[in-house]
């Protein structure tokens, strides 16, 4: 049987000891603290048939650390164990035993807890020390340093086999490991700078709301030839958007996406019942839950991953540092060919009786009018809706807060009819006059498609 390789995350807020136990040849896991946690019973029920409970079927999913399962852990296997013994270092280790259980009270638990185990071997320098590996030195392959984003508690990264062993080869034969690359830490200095400007700006240009707005935009260029639909507000029903993408083979499968403005940790367990809710309604096939906290508690992590044993869907946390290197890889490139692409949208887009919000078109048309100098300080509140009225004729509505546009209507207006006719040349442009009521301010333009 070929040697496999993998990664498997630990609880991060119990590195000392879990690093204790690693030097002693015991791997422990987590979310196990009864006797009826014990895997090898739970493999036993599944096998009879019998039907698990909520709490045994959230245990189940470490299934993967019994040697008898077909993808389970194997002696020989090599596992990279990220955030171990350093935050942002790695230790590595090979398989050396079968699972057993025997829960034990941590430094700052009441209770037992931490019962799977897995007898390895640590990878260790040739002075006996457990090797610490640091994600940015020249020993470690870009490849490996990129799989650490997937949030998943255990993949398998047979892909990389040849890059794992030439680490470990490194470690065994001495190499510094754990000493950044000069020339890496300046690009990574570089790349901070500017992930730390992206933020900034996706921090003063998007509040509340307005964040679906740059969602709903990055998950079209993420599922390209794909739909998102809007269901945000009272209506929701469990979800911001839905995302409508097919296979190779033309099989339909919907993507809920819930949207959360947050700072530190992620704990809201809202989210979750609201991805419950999503099932329910929507018959959603996979849920993802963008949040600009920096982490996830691991009471969340742990609730999430015992609602997708429950509803058997996976769900994909995306949190601040993912969402920004996500907003820069497809919105920088889609940043070049906005314009070439919202004739395509108005063309692609249906006749419907009133004007729309939250379409491709408008998200489109809002992240263009958000770069005018003239709304710098309205695009807060701006409101951008679209309607195809038919025979390639489309009236592109936008409202202005009228408390904050002041005097400056005309100018205002000329920029927003400006920058339309710079994303569809092609099209014939009428400009509507400027309307406004006690609070809004509309700017209606019509444009006619050859």
């Amino acid at each position: 049987m070929p040697r496999r390789y993998l990664v498997l995350r630990t609880d991060r807020t119990q590195r000392a000891f879990l690093t204790r136990e690693l030097e002693q040849g015991r791997l422990r896991q987590g979310f196990g603290w009864r006797r009826e946690h014990d895997l090898r019973l739970l493999r036993d029920q599944v096998r009879a048939g019998k039907k698990l409970s909520e709490e045994e079927a959230s245990v189940w999913r470490n299934r993967r650390l019994l040697d008898t399962e077909p993808d389970g852990l194997k002696p020989g296997n090599v596992l990279i164990l990220p955030n171990l013994l350093d935050q942002g270092r790695w230790a590595l280790a090979r398989v050396k035993g079968a699972y057993e259980y025997a829960p034990i009270v941590a430094p700052g638990r009441e209770g037992p807890d931490y019962g799977h185990i897995i007898a390895v071997d640590p990878i260790r320098t040739p002075a006996g020390k457990v090797a610490s590996v640091e994600a940015e030195n020249t020993h470690v392959d870009a490849e490996l340093r990129a799989t650490m984003r997937n949030p998943s508690r255990m993949w398998s990264i047979d892909a990389l086999g040849s890059t794992v062993e030439a680490l470990v080869h490194a470690i065994e034969s001495g190499k510094d490991t754990w000493t950044p690359d000069p020339e890496t830490q300046k690009a990574e200095g570089f790349f901070t700078a500017v992930r730390d400007a992206a933020w900034k700006h996706i921090l003063t240009k998007y509040k509340g709301n307005e964040l679906a707005h740059l969602v709903h935009h990055l998950f079209m260029c993420i599922y390209e030839g794909g739909r998102v639909e809007h269901w945000g507000g009272a209506g929701e029903r469990g979800t911001d958007l839905i995302v409508y993408t097919r296979d190779p083979l033309g099989l339909e499968y919907k993507v809920a996406v819930q949207i959360k403005q947050n700072d530190g940790l992620h704990d809201d367990e809202r989210t979750l019942d609201q991805i419950e809710q999503a099932k329910e309604l929507h018959k959603i096939d996979a849920g993802v839950i963008v949040t600009t906290a920096e982490a996830t508690s691991n009471g969340f992590e742990e609730k999430c991953a015992a609602l997708e044993g429950r509803l058997g869907l996976d769900i994909r946390v995306i949190a601040r540092g993912e969402l920004i290197e996500l907003v820069m890889k497809y919105l920088g490139k889609a940043r070049m060919t906005v314009r070439e692409a919202l004739i395509d949208l108005l063309r692609a887009s249906t006749p419907t009786p009133e004007p729309r919000e939250h379409t491709a078109v408008t998200d489109r048309i809002y992240d263009e009018l958000q770069r005018l100098p003239e709304l710098e300080r309205q695009i807060a509140g701006t409101k951008v809706a679209h309607q195809n009225r038919g025979s390639g004729i489309h009236l592109i509505r936008v409202e202005l807060p009228q408390e904050m546009i002041g005097a400056v209507v005309e100018p205002i207006a000329q920029s927003i009819v400006s920058c339309l006719r710079r994303m569809v040349p092609s099209a014939k442009c009428q400009r509507g006059k400027p309307s406004g009521t006690t609070k809004w301010m509309v700017v209606d333009t019509l444009l006619e498609l050859a």
